[in-house]
């Protein structure tokens, strides 16, 4: 177990600093307890530690990102017993570098079958495939929410 942040897209230091920051707090986690903010992390680093996070209690944001694709394939629940933005459990926005061709190409989470509480935003991840082929409302619970992807 481990603690998650609230941070948004707010950055603190330079890229290295926040995977540094990244890497130390969840290498080895199964379950973050708050919230899984992953934010202007580069294509060059290896984020293969996050393959043991299981569940999330509280929001993921992967915002402004430009690595290939995102290890969570055995993320089995986001709790959303918090939200980013007031609504979302799942945000994904701007995970590409215009000026090349490094990108958010999979999230990779073919693992995950519920998302509690809270929608799922997914917009502006200029190569990201096959989102749209996910049934967002099969995972959802909420019955209310519309998935924006």
């Amino acid at each position: 177990v481990c603690a998650g942040t609230l941070n948004g897209l707010s950055v603190t230091g330079d890229a290295q600093h926040q995977y540094q920051t990244l890497h130390k707090m969840y290498n080895n986690c199964e379950i973050v307890m708050g919230n899984l903010e992953i934010v202007l992390i580069d294509h060059t680093q290896d984020l293969s530690f996050l393959q043991t996070i299981r569940e999330v209690t509280g929001y993921i944001l992967i915002a402004m990102n430009v690595f290939a694709a995102l290890p969570l394939q055995n993320l089995r629940v986001i709790r959303g017993t918090q939200f980013y933005e007031d609504k979302f459990a799942l945000f994904v926005l701007l995970n590409y570098n215009p000026n090349t061709t490094h990108a958010l190409r999979q999230l990779g989470l073919n693992q995950l079958t519920e998302i509690l509480a809270g929608g799922v935003y997914i917009e502006k991840n200029a190569q990201l495939c096959h989102v749209d082929t996910v049934e967002w409302r099969d995972i959802m619970r909420d019955p209310r929410l519309e998935p924006l992807v």
